[in-house]
């Protein structure tokens, strides 16, 4: 492990004399992303490669911790390229075989302090054995691995919310870091659930990935996902919509109140959303909205909902950590290869919220319940107060602690250091901070599980939290503290033997040489777009001139054509040249008389003579697009989805008005629907009741509609009936029926 400059430098020099290398870093775009390069493998011998690393699981909703192994890797549009780009790797097209299967045995232990009640995973088959005492499991994959997603494994523990406090003891014979005892906790506060409407008055800003990566499935859950999420919105609020790809659009100049027009300008948006803007710019936007002041009285808060696929995350992190004074940002990266570099440090720098989303979750759930949490206050201005016998000195990692909101799973660790070995370490710690504007605390006693481990993976992730913390702080830093920062970063990332964007490893093997003359470097470019599963991702990121000469996987580029939009213009033109050649027919007679779509010809004619509209006029077409405010709640053709044509019914205020379309979705008359009470009243009560009978198992989409009809209700003239009472004369109806 050394600098990066100079682990360079020790494998360029190693090459050249013919030695065997490896060198391990970071890629420059994202801190998710590692680069490995072998050099000088002798001829007919064989590379084994064997990784070891820590990585900390995921608290799910349910509460299940998840487990991840990335297989996809989804190349990161670049705004100044204009395109998406390859990550870092430079095979020889020649060499390489992409018809070659690659396969993927996977096995794995389990063990731990808690009780295992399952395991399980979303898309593959799992052989899985617990231990009678279910303290440990073993698994394996039941059937052949396909390499369309990341494999990943749900692990369901007996009483996960109880506290734990593991101590790993370092290593003697190591230095520095690696050397001290580190105690780790890991606990989930017990923050009251406030009502979420108590603080109504915030900006909600909705940024909306429409880039061609979002296309099929994800731009549709997208779609209901935002629906819901604008019936969710409380009244008194203010918000607004954005929509970003290569270029981005505004619903509103700046963010509006929340009323029956401005939701309904919002839909009528919403209805028409499409993945057609190219690639994923999300820099531009997020500075767009940092440019307008926040309304006094209206906290900002951001939900940006996108595959991450970007790179130049380093400045989108920089930029929202720059505001998180008044901004804070709820992120949510969706589907398998999402930049989890982007995803969680964008939401760490502004005191958000993380959430990753896979194709198979139920992105409406996971986005209402962070919205729950943006409504509600959290623990923040965090503190700790480590009480230990007089003989240790805590250090606690991360210096600055995160927000915490009602729910979360919160792991800290401090680095102990004790002028007497013979003193086990007891005592407790007491956590501080400010909630709703009060002082609140929370104390826990210290009782350790002593887990010694040669490998000591508790003293890496908490270096690793420490680095990011730093990088953080760097990005936020003038010019002179950064470079102090960085000598931080470095110093800790060598101490704990793991890898930062300053360092790199590197391996010469002095035994094998391998003659110089032939050695070849070729420089290989990947054409441009975005992830899709082999084989159409392996022909997508093969260079165009090589993949069309070798007549390769073209039936697949034509049925995938409307998905190379990012670099239409560059296929066209040199498709074209090439379709004069001899082979073409020979090799691809289902393209010698193709006819280019017309997307191509059109993207090839704008990027020779663009236009850019300026932000501010584009804001102002999306906001003067439709000032007769169309009801897209009455006019859009139902979709047999129950849940969704009920959300989709509902008036901004939170009542349902009796239609006989909302008649028909419930299965009843519109006469029953106003059998009693005055206006909307006795039909927003039906519905509510119909939820709650119908929809119990998928209450977190609906519950903050259902939250914000009940207080509409309150509001109204029930004739001297209180909500409950009215409920209950709709369950005695029998108008509500089971489904």
């Amino acid at each position: 492990m050394t600098r990066c400059h100079m682990a360079k430098k020790t494998y360029k020099e190693a090459i050249s004399s013919g030695h065997t290398a490896l060198f391990i870093s970071e890629a420059d775009t994202a801190g998710d992303t590692f680069e490995c390069k072998l050099g000088n493998l002798p001829a007919g011998e064989s590379a084994v490669l064997t990784v070891s690393y820590v990585v900390e699981l995921s608290v799910e909703p349910d509460g299940k911790l998840r487990f991840i192994l990335p297989t996809v890797l989804n190349p990161r549009y670049s705004p100044e390229v204009g395109h998406a780009i390859e990550t870092g790797s430079e095979p020889t097209p020649n060499q390489v075989d992409i018809g070659t299967p690659c396969e993927l045995t996977f096995s794995a232990s389990i063990s731990g302090c808690y009780n295992v009640e399952s395991i399980t995973s979303p898309i593959d088959k799992l052989n899985v054995k617990i231990s009678d005492d279910k303290l440990s499991a073993s698994l394996d994959l039941a059937e052949l691995f396909q390499f369309d997603h990341d494999l990943t494994m749900d692990i369901k523990y007996e009483n996960i919310n109880k506290p734990q406090v593991i101590l790993e003891p370092g290593n003697l014979e190591k230095d520095g870091f690696l050397k001290e005892d580190l105690l780790m906790v890991n606990f989930c506060p017990d923050i009251k659930q406030g009502t979420h409407t108590e603080n109504s008055q915030r900006e909600f800003i909705f940024v909306i990935d429409r880039s061609g990566s979002m296309h099929g499935n994800r731009i549709e859950k997208a779609k209901q996902t935002l629906l819901l999420l604008l019936k969710s919105l409380p009244v008194g609020c203010m918000f607004n919509v954005v929509s970003f790809g290569s270029d981005h659009s505004f619903l509103f100049k700046k963010s509006e109140i929340y009323s029956e027009k401005t939701l309904q300008k919002a839909l009528g948006v919403q209805s028409k959303m499409d993945a057609d803007m190219g690639g994923t710019e999300i820099l531009k936007p997020l500075k767009k909205i940092y440019s307008e002041t926040c309304k006094h009285g209206y906290p900002r808060q951001i939900f940006l909902l996108t595959d991450g696929e970007v790179g130049n995350t380093s400045e989108v992190i920089s930029l929202v950590g720059s505001h998180k004074k008044n901004t804070r940002v709820f992120t949510f990266g969706i589907g398998d290869g999402v930049s989890t570099s982007l995803i969680k440090n964008v939401a760490k720098a502004s005191s958000g919220k993380a959430v990753f989303i896979k194709d198979q979750d139920n992105m409406k759930a996971k986005v209402i319940s962070a919205m729950k949490s943006s409504l509600t206050d959290c623990l923040h201005d965090v503190k700790l107060n480590w009480e230990l016998p007089e003989c240790f000195t805590a250090t606690t990692i991360p210096v600055e602690p995160p927000v915490i909101f009602s729910g979360d799973n919160v792991v800290l660790f401090a680095v102990l250091k004790s002028s007497d070995s013979k003193v086990d370490v007891s005592g407790s710690l007491t956590l501080t901070g400010t909630l709703g504007g009060n002082s609140v605390s929370y104390k826990m006693k210290i009782e350790s599980t002593i887990s010694p481990h040669i490998d000591l993976p508790l003293h890496r992730v908490a270096a690793k939290y420490q680095i990011k913390e730093l990088e953080i702080e760097e990005s936020n830093s003038y010019d002179g503290q950064s470079g102090k920062e960085k000598e931080k970063i470095i110093l800790f990332s060598q101490a704990a033997n793991i890898i930062s964007k300053y360092t790199a490893f590197v391996g010469v093997d002095q035994d094998t040489k391998v003659p110089v003359s032939l050695i070849k470097e070729v420089n290989y470019h990947q054409s441009a777009y975005m992830a899709m599963g082999p084989p159409m991702m392996q022909c997508c990121m093969a260079d165009i001139d090589v993949c069309l000469d070798r007549g390769e996987m073209l039936d697949d580029l034509e049925c995938k054509s409307a998905e190379l939009e990012s670099g239409a213009s560059t296929f066209m033109a040199r498709a074209t040249m090439y379709k004069s050649r001899p082979w073409w027919k020979r090799f691809v007679p289902s393209l010698s008389s193709f006819s280019w779509p017309s997307f191509l010809k059109k993207k090839a004619t704008e990027e020779q003579a663009s236009v850019h509209i300026e932000d501010e006029q584009e804001g102002q077409e999306a906001e003067d697009e439709d000032d007769s405010c169309t009801d897209f709640s009455s006019s859009n053709q139902l979709t047999g989805d129950k849940l969704m044509d009920l959300v989709s019914q509902q008036n901004f205020d939170g009542s349902w008005a009796p239609t006989q379309r909302l008649a028909t979705i419930i299965n009843t008359t519109e006469t029953n629907l106003k059998a009693k009470y005055k206006g909307s009243v006795w039909c927003t009560a039906i519905v509510i009741i119909y939820l709650e009978t119908n929809f119990s198992h998928c209450k977190t989409e609906w519950g903050m509609i259902c939250d914000k009809a009940t207080q509409w209700l309150t509001s109204q003239d029930k004739d001297g009936k209180t909500v409950e009472d009215i409920l209950q004369e709709v369950k005695e109806s029998d108008i509500v029926k089971i489904m």
